[in-house]
């Protein structure tokens, strides 16, 4: 059975992926390798309670922490 949890996080991953014009796939990829999957399960409690725009920019913020642009 699906949880409350595991339907956010797929929503989250959806909007990611649409947001970086991304496959699903490749956002799971970017967010196992840069912790982000970690880090959404870890803070599940404070972070659904944000809008999901809101997560996704804080996702692909931490991702670029330490780019050069």
């Amino acid at each position: 059975m699906i949880n409350k949890q595991e339907i956010w996080l797929a929503m989250i991953l959806s909007s990611y992926a649409k947001k970086l014009e991304i496959t699903i796939s490749e956002a799971s990829y970017r967010l196992l390798s840069d912790g982000g999957l970690s880090y959404l399960e870890d803070c599940y409690e404070a972070l659904h309670t944000q809008s999901n725009e809101d997560v996704v920019e804080e996702l692909i913020d931490m991702a670029n922490i330490g780019t050069v642009k």
